[in-house]
């Protein structure tokens, strides 16, 4: 039992070695990989640090030795450059000028006046007081002259004297020798040029100039131009032990004591990646993983869903980096940023090896996965994915709007941690994204959130019975073919209440009309029935009830056949001949069956047929039907005594046939209306007919392809049947 106990210390101990030897290797390779430039012997000679300490030297040799050549042997007005020079002298003159015409212009009124006044004295007085205040305002202006000028040498003397001085402060660092071709002189700070084996022996680092081949560093070949420009050669060295203090040989030696850390940090490294794999044998030797602390946490792992453990890990990753690369671990002396770092880290690193077991467990167990992965979120709204992602224009744009949502969010953190850090360029950014976010995403949002709103109170007032509500439908897109649909549900909800108000009125109609006509003559039979069982009635009377009712059998005859031909025309389950009928010939068949009533009639039938031979594929038997309903009610409902005109004709690929009449009856209703069943008319249904002749040969005309509409014009009535050639 002590054994095992003390197997599972040591494991413990071990996972916390490896936490730890983890973490220490990642920040030893972070800070190998930033300062990996410093790994190069001498680097500090080919940084961008020396290279300015070099190019100020040479500013300096060539500010003393040229810019201020022979400086302390010239007088005032020698030392100061010609431009400034006449700066200030063109100032001494205008303030003068300036001056003269100021006092000019003070005592010309009053010479003038006393000139005039003839008082010689004061005209002298004045003039000799004009000349003073003038030779005054010169003294003045003579001593500010002298005094700019005195400032201007002073802050030359102050310049020549700080460039003087840092260049010999700068001697124990730099040894120069320079010839300079253009004006044959040599500047200096050594004895005598030294040799090429000199300089083996007493520099550091040299630079022989100018250089016929590439320069040593790109970093010098700017310098090396400069130097060809100037007609200067020479050396500038380094010296191995300087005369004083020397900031290059400061900054030098603390580049080489980087390069010896880095070193020791690579030994470190070396050290840390093989306990590490030690650690990693010992653990699952041991089997560490199922010690309680690993299991807990793994436990906890694994409450979290699959796919946000990914998403986790990318932040986390994040932190990771950020804090490694932020923070100089290995730098001196030892203080807080090392232990934030390791709070930070070691958690972390942690965080990751728990992923990296879980992992492993995933792979060789693919039943592991599985459960898991049927416990992710993703799995879980899979229908609702595919759900939303049916619509891909919307899918897509909520997708862009929660990533630019979340890049709010990491521009914000990371706002803060540059502000932290003090990196206004990170700052700048996260500014400008905001600016986006507030201006571009934040009102497009908004727009559909009131769209959205719109749309629902819309919808319940559609639900509450208010069908004259209107949703707006801007802004575009799907929203907005959302209110359009909307909106066309609510026409037709309209247009169904309509049309179930009217189909409720016209069934009304139908069951009163249907009633009134069958009754009818079903009265009249009934009532000549009665009349025929009478015992004393004539042969004469009984021939003449007889022949009450046939017709009035007949007459309900009729009215049932219609009801049965409109009732199947309707449904569309007639059977149809179709073949090539002379459209023509039909109609002139079908005016001559009612010449004799035509002829009877107080009507003037005025017939137009085109041609004689106008075909149209037909049933010759159906569309002989339409031709006597049409010309049936133009016998009935015409007025007496006007003019019935039917035209036949052929129009592109189309036979149209016309029949205008006047009608007898005032049509006050909807032309549509007279197709409806048992529709007349005459409304008062005094007149002969079913009032299904229109219905039925609509029906007709429309099963063959056509096309039969009514035009009103008051009380002008016209007929058009279309039918496709």
């Amino acid at each position: 039992m002590d054994t095992k106990s003390k197997n599972s210390r040591y494991s413990l101990l071990a996972v916390l070695a490896l936490v730890l030897t983890t973490c220490l290797s990642f920040l030893t390779v972070v800070d190998i990989y930033e300062n990996r430039a410093n790994l190069q012997e001498d680097y500090y000679f080919d940084s961008y640090s020396f290279y300015n300490e070099l190019n100020t030297e040479v500013d300096l040799i060539e500010s003393v030795h040229v810019g201020f050549a022979g400086y302390e042997d010239k007088r005032s007005l020698e030392k100061i450059d010609k431009q400034s020079l006449d700066q200030i002298n063109e100032n001494r003159d205008q303030s003068l000028t300036e001056k003269k015409r100021e006092i000019a212009e003070q005592y010309a009124p009053l010479i003038q006046e006393a000139q005039r006044a003839g008082k010689a004295v004061e005209v002298a007085r004045l003039t000799t007081e004009q000349e003073s205040l003038l030779a005054e305002e010169n003294k003045r202006i003579q001593a500010d002259w002298q005094k700019s000028l005195d400032e201007m040498v002073a802050m030359k003397d102050q310049e020549y004297e700080e460039r003087k001085n840092s260049l010999n402060f700068r001697n124990s660092s730099f040894k120069y020798y320079v010839q300079d071709g253009k004006r044959n002189k040599i500047y200096t700070n050594l004895e005598q040029e030294p040799t090429t084996a000199e300089l083996k022996n007493v520099a550091i680092f040299s630079f022989q100039f100018p250089q016929n081949s590439h320069a040593k560093s790109n970093l010098f070949s700017g310098m090396n131009r400069s130097f060809q420009l100037n007609q200067w050669k020479g050396v500038i060295y380094v010296p191995i032990n300087p005369d004083g203090y020397s900031q290059i040989h400061a900054d030098a030696t603390y580049y080489n004591s980087v390069r010896e850390r880095l070193m020791l940090e690579s030994a470190l490294l070396a050290a840390t990646l093989l306990i590490s794999a030690f650690l990693v044998w010992y653990t699952v030797k041991h089997q560490a993983v199922q010690l309680p602390v690993v299991q807990k946490n793994l436990a906890v792992l694994r409450c979290i869903p699959l796919d946000i453990r990914i998403i986790l890990l990318f932040p986390a990753i994040l932190i990771y980096l950020i804090t490694a690369f932020d923070m100089n671990f290995f730098a001196f002396p030892i203080g807080f940023e090392q232990i934030f770092t390791l709070i930070v880290m070691l958690p972390l690193t942690a965080f990751f090896l728990l992923y990296a077991v879980e992992g492993w467990n995933m792979y060789n167990d693919s039943e592991v996965f599985r459960q898991q992965w049927q416990k992710s979120l993703l799995s879980r709204q899979r229908s609702l994915l595919k759900e939303s992602y049916s619509n891909r224009s919307v899918f897509f744009k909520v997708a862009l709007i929660f990533i630019l949502t979340v890049g709010l969010g990491m521009s914000v953190a990371l706002g803060f941690v540059a502000l932290v850090k003090g990196s206004g360029e990170f700052l700048i950014l996260t500014f400008l994204y905001c600016m986006f976010y507030a201006l571009c995403v934040l009102p497009y949002i908004f727009r559909r959130i009131g769209l959205i709103n719109r749309v629902l109170l819309g919808a319940s007032q559609m639900a509450a019975g208010d069908l004259h509500t209107t949703i707006v439908e801007k802004p575009r897109g799907k929203l907005g073919d959302l209110a359009h649909s909307l909106n066309n549900i609510k026409q037709g909800l309209q247009r169904s209440v309509e049309s179930q108000m009217k189909s409720e009125r016209l069934k009304s109609e139908l069951i009163t009309n249907v009633s009134h006509d069958l009754k009818t003559p079903l009265t009249s039979i009934i009532s000549y029935v009665d009349l025929l069982k009478r015992e004393d009635l004539t042969q004469e009377d009984i021939k003449s009830y007889v022949d009450v009712l046939e017709r009035k059998t007949n007459r309900l005859k009729v009215l049932i056949d219609d009801l049965f031909e409109a009732a199947k025309t309707a449904s569309g389950s007639v059977e149809l001949n179709i073949e090539q009928v002379n459209v023509s010939a039909l109609l002139n068949q079908a005016i001559a069956e009612f010449s004799d009533k035509i002829e009877e009639s107080p009507l003037t039938f005025r017939v137009n047929i085109e041609q004689q031979k106008i075909y149209a594929p037909l049933d010759g038997k159906k569309t002989w039907r339409v031709f006597e309903n049409l010309i049936g009610n133009a016998l009935k409902y015409s007025m007496p005594h006007t003019r019935v005109h039917i035209d036949l004709y052929e129009q592109l690929d189309e036979v149209i046939l016309t029949i205008k009449n006047v009608s007898a009856y005032e049509i006050d209703f909807a032309a549509d209306e007279l197709f409806e069943r048992f529709k007349r008319g005459d409304q008062s249904r005094n007149t002969e007919g079913s009032g299904l002749g229109l219905a039925i040969a609509k029906s007709i005309v429309e099963l063959q392809g056509g096309k039969l509409q009514i035009d009103i014009d008051g009380d002008y009535f016209k007929v058009i049947v279309t039918f496709r050639r």
